[in-house]
């Protein structure tokens, strides 16, 4: 079942995004890394869509949109080339055939080296995530395949649905999920697992997209591919939360470079087309996480201003065609737009307290050891070889810049509580995990840009070699010395790298779903059996802080406490998860059961935080004589409510 489940969430991704990007004119490896994001643009520009206009999401709605858009993209096609004639395709090959046959074979075996990594942490498909975020994110999933909303706001009616309170979240990985879920009919931790599987290799492809783009040899390219698997920065990203749609869109962001420089390359009516593509591109990133916006934008720009630099005479004219194209991305994902600045300007600021010195977490930076682990020297020395050969990097040299702001957010909000630090961090939740996770690409291209000079040398060494002993035809020697210097330096790169640090990052993704200490395959059980019991129309009292909240997504049973968040939350459950245990002689808590229709009560063993405690209402219920104990295991109690309120 999971190895399926992988292959057709490969086919949902990619097979949409492909066609239509084909169509719009792209081709090559900037089609195979961008048909996961254009598939996510279509999902975020019509899941409101759909909404709107009362039309379930389920995977026949979502199939004849996709046939409906591939036909009108046929005929648009048709009809431009008719009115123009063919595009123009002429231009030198970055690369030669076989020269991408060796990457793509080099990228297979990245992309299973990276999705071992996930499977092999997480012991199986249908572990269950521990940490916050992925309890909200499989809810959210169910609730789109259950219901078929797919409103930006459908979602979060697991927690919260008390006094009609609207919470936005941005929801194509979820619509996408959904499609997966009701599909297949696994269950909701096998499909947030199989789309993870999948990262590691879908941020590969995209550097390798990116080093293509911008006329990198092939050996940066697939070493620069192999860098970013190797980096434990990114995994902590993926048991800590799991940050799943923020991390979607990060491995995403080399595109919003790939796709800006096409527009401003392309020119006449191409331009437009391209234009389109790239605001659908940043509306597929907006869609996934408004974060990913922000962080393309960091990304990209020093991309632009090292090409300004280079030809000022192009400030004339393309600051104004990066506007427009974004103007069109903004246009697209206007629902995304409005739903993101209300809801920055409705939530609290959350400032995740400094924890380091500024030494200290330069030191952590440098060395790519954050949370105190050993250092990974052999991407570090390979990073500070990419660093001292930078002016080599040619088209590629901004990415350094890029790395540098990343690496200093990472610094700031790790060392400080500065009010201008909680600032300019904002956008990524001031997470000194998530802004070092996001110094990944960079780091990965400066350290395959290390391995390329390495064996950029290695080569010339061989060469002269064969040239004094006369080892054959000179470019036969030289194809051959380049072939046997790649070999040499990557093999010993991993050979001394330990496979790409695979120990040390199954060893971390083993921290995102062991067997509990929040869920545990007993609760899990406890959850099925409450499916059993409970009505549809009911709700289940339980702690907002164990691991109960996942009963919805496990079992299709809808708690009181939907999230580990009390922000927003409705009186009648406030109220409950404060005094719910003076049921038999407060008026008002039972006024409130029977308004949450509850006749069951669920309480787990562990919780989402090793300093919280039991909620002060469900305190002391193991003896109320008013609770009937109906189902007990060593992790999990189901009660029923002897008596329910008149």
């Amino acid at each position: 079942m999971g190895a399926g489940v992988v292959a057709l969430y490969v086919l949902t991704l990619w097979a949409p995004g492909l066609f239509l990007g084909g169509l719009a004119g792209l081709r090559g490896w900037t089609l195979a890394a961008s048909a996961p994001l254009l598939t996510y643009a279509v999902a975020g520009l019509f899941g409101p869509i759909f909404a709107a206009l009362g039309i379930a999401w389920s995977p026949t709605s979502a199939g004849l949109l996709l046939v409906v858009l591939c036909a009108v993209a046929v005929l648009v096609r048709f009809a431009i080339r008719q009115r123009f004639g063919p595009a123009d395709r002429t231009g030198t090959p970055v690369w030669s055939l076989s020269t991408h046959a060796v990457v793509v074979a080099a990228l297979a075996w990245i992309v299973v080296l990276g999705g071992t990594v996930i499977w092999s942490g997480l012991g199986q498909l249908t572990a269950i995530p521990q940490d916050w975020d992925a309890a909200f994110h499989a809810n959210g999933i169910r609730w789109i395949a259950d219901t078929g909303d797919s409103s930006l706001v459908g979602m979060a009616k697991v927690n919260w649905y008390e006094d009609e309170v609207e919470v936005f979240y941005p929801n194509a990985y979820h619509l996408l999920a959904a499609v997966i879920l009701r599909i297949t009919g696994a269950d909701v931790p096998t499909v947030l697992n199989a789309h993870t599987v999948l990262l590691p290799g879908m941020g590969a492809l995209a550097i390798v997209a990116l080093v293509h783009r911008f006329g990198g040899r092939a050996v940066l390219a697939v070493a620069s591919a192999g860098c970013s698997i190797a980096i434990t920065s990114f995994y902590d990203m993926l048991w800590r939360g799991p940050l799943l749609p923020f991390v979607t869109g990060a491995v995403l962001v080399p595109l919003a470079a790939v796709l800006l420089v096409d527009v401003l390359d392309a020119h006449g009516r191409r331009q437009i087309g391209r234009g389109l593509l790239f605001g659908s591109g940043l509306l597929g990133m907006i869609a996934l996480n408004p974060a990913t916006l922000f962080t393309a934008a960091v990304f990209a720009m020093p991309a632009v201003v090292q090409r300004w630099a280079g030809k000022p005479r192009l400030l004339r004219r393309e600051p104004l065609v990066v506007l427009a194209a974004g103007a069109v991305g903004a246009v697209l994902a206007l629902p995304q737009v409005l739903g993101s600045i209300g809801s920055a300007s409705g939530e609290p600021v959350h400032d995740w307290p400094a924890e380091l010195t500024q030494s200290e977490a330069f030191g952590e930076l440098l060395a790519l050891a954050h949370d105190g682990l050993h250092p990974q020297w052999w991407l570090v020395l390979v990073t500070a070889i990419g660093i001292a050969a930078l002016r080599r990097l040619g088209a590629l040299r901004w990415v350094f810049a890029s790395g540098f702001v990343f690496g200093a957010m990472f610094v700031l909000s790790a060392s400080s509580d500065e009010l201008w630090v909680n600032t300019i961090t904002r956008p990524w939740w001031n997470d000194q995990w998530r802004l070092m996770g996001l110094c990944v690409v960079p780091v990965a291209v400066l350290a395959g840009h290390g391995l390329a000079e390495l064996q950029r040398h290695a080569a010339a060494g061989v060469t002269t070699l064969a040239d004094k002993v006369g080892a054959g035809p000179p470019v036969l020697a030289r194809n051959a010395a380049t072939a046997v210097a790649t070999t040499l330096v990557l093999a010993l790169f991993v050979v001394a790298s330990e496979d790409l640090y695979l120990g040390r990052n199954v060893a971390r993704m083993r921290l995102s779903a062991p067997d509990g200490p929040v869920v545990t395959s007993l609760e899990a059980d406890a959850m099925r059996v409450l499916a059993t019991l409970v009505p549809p129309d009911q709700r289940v009292m339980n702690d907002r802080g164990d691991g109960s909240v996942w009963m919805y997504a496990i079992a299709g049973v809808h708690p009181v406490a939907g999230f580990y968040n009390f922000s927003g939350i409705g009186e009648d459950a406030l109220m409950l998860n404060t005094r719910f245990n003076r049921y038999p002689v407060d008026r008002s808590v039972r006024a409130a059961v029977a308004r949450l229709n509850i006749s069951y009560v669920m309480l787990g063993r562990g919780f989402v935080r090793t300093d919280w405690r039991r909620a002060p209402g469900l305190l002391g219920l193991e003896d109320a004589p008013w609770l009937q104990a109906v189902y007990r295991n060593k992790d999990a109690v189901i009660y029923r409510i002897r008596a329910r309120p008149g």
